[in-house]
């Protein structure tokens, strides 16, 4: 059965996002008044990022379990570019290792834990800065997709035994070309390994608020009307069953036949999805 390989250093995997940096996304999140698309998003994203890192983590030593990228569209205009910055720059594919060692700074957030008596006490948190919200331009997927292909063409030429390269897209609206972007993305989920072909994960955040749909199985359960749902849900890969176990570990009910996809998502929904993504199965 396929996409059963665990993640290991003789074996990593391949995580790669995809983030819409266009203009709308200096919206609003979800029609509040608090934080916008992109700040949402780049939260989100950095969260995740720091959740792997620690996951790959044994005392002090990072265990290279899966390699990492991070593309941006939208703000450099027509082109999809590397999203990381400073000393991750040059290289749009990077390991666990070299993502620790190269966050661009480091901030200060305060954090609840437990106080052992029943009530939540109020901590200082280090986290890690790796990418910055940004807003501006279109929205030029087909570009990130076919960025993403390339990458993941050269990846899986040399980790033919790894369990399948996972890509997230984080989108709040349509592409410029709705039909581009789907050939460019089915052209993608076409690569993969020995152990399946690539998945695709896509996550659509709104500034408006409209009833969330999470990992459906049908275009049914989608919004009537809605054409950027239903483009988005066409190309979202089936879940296999090690992420659907996932799915449910972290609070998602999905069924048989479940895709990686969820409309309108909020922040913790991304999260949760983001976390579905990025946590295959680690040895």
């Amino acid at each position: 059965m396929p996409y059963t390989q665990s993640l290991s250093r003789e074996n990593p995997g391949y995580i790669l996002i995809l983030i819409d940096q266009s203009g709308s996304m200096l919206d609003p999140f979800g029609g509040s008044t608090g934080g916008t698309k992109a700040q949402e998003c780049a939260k989100a994203v950095n969260n995740v990022l720091r959740e792997i890192g620690l996951t790959c983590t044994a005392g002090s030593e990072i265990k290279n379990r899966c390699d990492i990228s991070v593309l941006s569209y939208g703000a450099s205009g027509s082109a999809a570019i590397n999203a990381f910055s400073g000393n991750l720059a040059s290289n749009p594919i990077v390991t666990i290792q070299e993502l620790a060692q190269n966050c661009i700074r480091v901030d200060t957030i305060k954090r609840k834990i437990s106080d052992g008596a029943g009530g939540l006490v109020e901590v200082d948190d280090q986290f890690p800065i790796w990418i910055e919200p940004i807003g501006r331009g279109g929205t030029p997927m087909a570009a990130a997709f076919e960025m993403a292909y390339n990458l993941v063409d050269k990846w899986t030429k040399s980790h033919q035994e790894s369990f399948p390269p996972i890509v997230i897209n984080i989108t709040d609206g349509a592409p410029d070309s709705q039909s581009d972007a789907q050939n460019a993305a089915s052209k993608l989920s076409k690569l993969g390994t020995s152990d399946g072909t690539t998945l695709i994960i896509n996550i659509h955040i709104s500034d408006g608020r409209a009833a969330r749909v999470e990992l459906p199985s049908s275009p049914s359960e989608l919004p009537q009307g809605d054409g950027n749902a239903k483009f988005l849900f066409d190309f979202s890969s089936e879940l296999p069953p090690v992420m659907r176990e996932r799915a449910g570990a972290v609070g998602y009910k999905p069924t048989a036949g479940a895709r990686g996809f969820v409309y309108n998502a909020d922040a913790e929904a991304m999260i949760r999805l983001l976390d579905v993504g990025s946590r295959a199965k680690l040895q």
